[in-house]
């Protein structure tokens, strides 16, 4: 009976190791078991293929030989050795930390004592190769924390070089700058040759701008066309000019994208710490304050450091725009309209309808104030439907009021062409108010119509299909390519009133020239800005069509602009018959 019992109980441990064999090898970590003695109990084939250990090192089973065979390997053998001596002296300790080799790959080891019972006779060790998966971290880690077009840091990782900076200043009792810039004209780029080549340029200024600041310095784009400078470690704010002139220095060159050479320039508004802010949100919102201060004071200079009142003004504009947004609401508008005359026969042809704001509070606010606003947050589609409608509204009131049959003009933006509803408001406004699509006069300026001129040519068909006129305000204030003149369905040209009010004489030849060359395009010209005689006897004597200006008239209400034009028909038919009676 006992020896049958014997060879059972070896079948039993014969299995058991088998299968503890088997369990090692079919692992995907190498595995190492060393007794108290220094001595291998056992390892996997895994083991010996990540670490590249030949057979006959293991062969005698020394741990210490092994150990020595694989630190030419590591990056950092000092610590692995401190390591494992600190494991060796503590049996009962856990480990889980990571190596790194010098031909980059990372194991993560597992090291607990090998306990038989309560004894503890060993050491097991489990590696496991993540050089992938730290990789694919790495990756992961720096696409959330880098811009992915300039492959420069984005805002995440700025707000954490920002804030590690702060830091390091107050430890050395550094000071620090924050510089916010973006690209002036940027919107045209992206406009008139496409996203391609803005995002071409995007990249080309950050390539050397990279090039051109300090090694300490950190460089990030926050999107768009908006990139952040920060200097560091500065002992005097003027260690700062320097540095600035030399980053804005790398707009002085064009830039070559496509066929294309590209000139543009930056606005740059500049924070620093401790002086303006203590935190990284806090310079960040002074420094653009001050970029828009730059860019609003324009000039070869390119930049500004932030001063409060900038940040009143900021308050300002906030609270404008909430005003703005009431005003669409509560219809706080009105429209004002500036008599057109023909300067042959001085009658009235017809009038600008020019926007108002009439604030419950400040009184009448010029366009001037809150047009770029709106334009800036959209709300210029809201307030220029309501401008449409209106001006409809008010040509079906003069009709029934039997007046000589004249135009409104009315400026619409940019957006509102782009706005997918615009000719559809534009149809209804029409057919509502059954007026005569004749009577209606469109201004865009020169700028905007020629940024944008391919994007709205089938819009600018629909205008010249139903007779209404395309009129390109403040003509010769904006782009020196005529070829559009060409090609787009314009009616009459406007001179800007800075060339008819220039008293230099320059003014007044670039104003030749537009008649000169309207002529040849068999366009109509009405100047504005006439305020003085000698003014309108220039116009007179160089055939221009139409005009408009204080000379005339300031922008009136309607029910005055009603009464001028009764006077105006009245004068002019006294003069008429004076005229008759002397011959």
């Amino acid at each position: 009976m006992t020896k049958k019992k014997q060879p059972l109980k070896e079948d039993a441990a014969l299995e058991s190791l088998s299968l503890l064999k088997a369990t090692l090898e079919s692992t995907a970590d190498g595995i190492l078991v060393v007794n108290t003695e220094g001595i291998i109990a056992s390892y996997n084939q895994k083991f010996r293929n990540m670490w590249g250990i030949p057979e006959q090192v293991l062969a005698n089973k020394e741990d210490e030989k092994a150990v020595s065979y694989v630190l030419n390997s590591l990056k950092d053998p000092q610590l692995f050795i401190a390591k494992l001596q600190e494991l060796y002296a503590t049996p009962e300790s856990n480990c889980f930390d990571e190596i790194e080799l010098k031909d980059g790959r990372i194991f993560e080891r597992y090291s607990i004592p090998q306990k038989m019972g309560d004894k503890i006779v060993g050491r097991v060790f489990s590696f496991r190769d993540v050089t992938e998966r730290k990789s694919m971290e790495q990756q992961l880690l720096y696409q959330a924390t880098h811009d992915s077009l300039t492959d420069l840091p984005n805002r995440t990782l700025l707000y954490d070089r920002i804030t590690e900076n702060i830091k390091n200043a107050k430890r050395h009792n550094y000071i620090m700058a924050v510089a916010l810039f973006d690209l002036n004209r940027f919107k045209g780029v992206n406009d008139g040759l496409g996203h391609e080549a803005g995002d071409l340029l995007l990249q080309l200024v950050a390539k050397r701008m990279s090039r051109t600041i300090r090694e300490t310095d950190t460089l990030a784009r926050l999107g768009g066309d908006e990139f952040v400078l920060v200097i560091n470690e500065l002992t005097d704010q003027s260690e700062v000019f320097p540095i600035i002139e030399r980053c804005l220095s790398i707009f002085n060159k064009s830039f070559k994208i496509h066929q294309h050479s590209i000139s543009t320039s930056a606005s740059m508004g500049i924070s620093m710490f401790p002086t303006h802010g203590a935190t990284a949100q806090e310079l960040l919102k002074y420094a653009d304050s001050a970029m828009y201060h730059a860019k609003n004071q324009g000039g070869h200079k390119g930049y500004q450091f932030y001063g409060s009142y900038m940040t009143d003004k900021a308050v300002e504009t906030l609270d404008l725009e909430n005003d703005l947004h009431n005003a669409i609401q509560q219809q706080q508008f009105s429209l004002f309209y500036q008599p057109i005359l023909d300067l042959k026969t001085e009658l009235v042809q017809g009038a600008e309808a020019l926007l108002r704001w009439i604030h419950p509070t400040k009184g009448i606010i010029g366009p001037d104030k809150f047009i770029p606003l709106a334009e800036e947050t959209g709300l210029i589609v809201p307030i220029g439907a309501w401008v449409l409608n209106e001006v409809g509204r008010q040509l079906k009131e003069w009709e029934a009021l039997e007046l000589p049959r004249f135009f409104v003009s009315f400026n619409v933006s940019v957006q509102q062409f782009k706005d997918r509803n615009f000719l559809g408001e534009m149809e209804k406004m029409i057919s509502s108010n059954k007026i005569n699509p004749k009577s209606l006069e469109v201004e865009i300026t020169e700028t905007g119509l020629m940024s944008n001129a391919t994007l709205f040519l089938n819009s600018l068909k629909w205008l010249e299909s139903k007779g209404i006129a395309l009129v390109v305000d403040d003509f010769g204030t904006g782009y020196s390519n005529l070829n559009y003149l060409n090609i787009l369905p314009i009616n009459k040209l406007k001179i800007d009133k800075s060339f008819i009010q220039d008293d230099s004489g320059k003014g007044h030849n670039i104003a030749l020239s537009i008649l000169a060359l309207a002529k040849k395009l068999k366009l109509k010209v009405v100047a504005e800005g006439v305020e003085t005689k000698e003014q309108l006897d220039f116009l007179k004597k160089n055939q221009c069509d139409e005009v408009q200006g204080y000379y005339f008239s300031k922008p009136i209400e309607s029910e005055h602009f009603i009464v001028f034009v009764k006077e105006n028909r009245i004068l002019n038919e006294k003069h008429s018959n004076n005229n008759q009676v002397i011959a």
